[in-house]
């Protein structure tokens, strides 16, 4: 019977799996798990995981996003459905739990997404999210982000 649950250290592996299919940067499984237990004990993250006979196929991270100039907002910093099992509803499912949650915080829910992913954002328009505006992300410097 599928089941969202809380995300476990466990989980580290089939997170990062997921991760790699979807296109995310490579990253060691100990830093995969060493991430994964710095979201589970954080007081403004949460981490989902959808899982059906005892297989995780898919996950999602939120976190909480305060802001000096602007209301606090809740934030999607991931979301991966195994490709295998898109377009079944489970996208669907881990972000209205997760909008659940926005929710029992009395908080907006909000999420960005890559303008080159036609995919991913037709999926966030078709579970009702709004495009509020275009932006550029810039960076700074070099970080071996497979360190951090």
């Amino acid at each position: 019977m599928p089941n969202i649950r809380a995300a476990r250290a466990s989980d580290s592996h089939p997170i990062n799996q997921l991760s790699l299919l979807f296109g995310y940067p490579q990253a060691s499984g100990d830093l995969t798990s060493v991430r994964l237990n710095e979201l589970i004990n954080s007081d403004s993250d949460k981490v989902w995981v959808f899982e059906q006979h005892n297989q995780v196929l898919g996950w999602i991270h939120l976190f909480v996003a305060k802001r000096l100039a602007s209301a606090t907002f809740v934030e999607i910093g991931g979301l991966v459905v195994s490709a295998d099992f898109r377009r079944q509803g489970i996208g669907r499912q881990l972000v209205e739990r997760a909008n659940s949650w926005a929710r029992e915080k009395h908080l907006s829910f909000r999420v960005r997404c890559n303008a080159k992913r036609d995919d991913t954002c037709n999926f966030y328009k078709a579970v009702n999210f709004t495009e509020l505006k275009n932006q550029v992300v810039f960076e700074a410097g070099s970080v071996d982000h497979k360190k951090i």
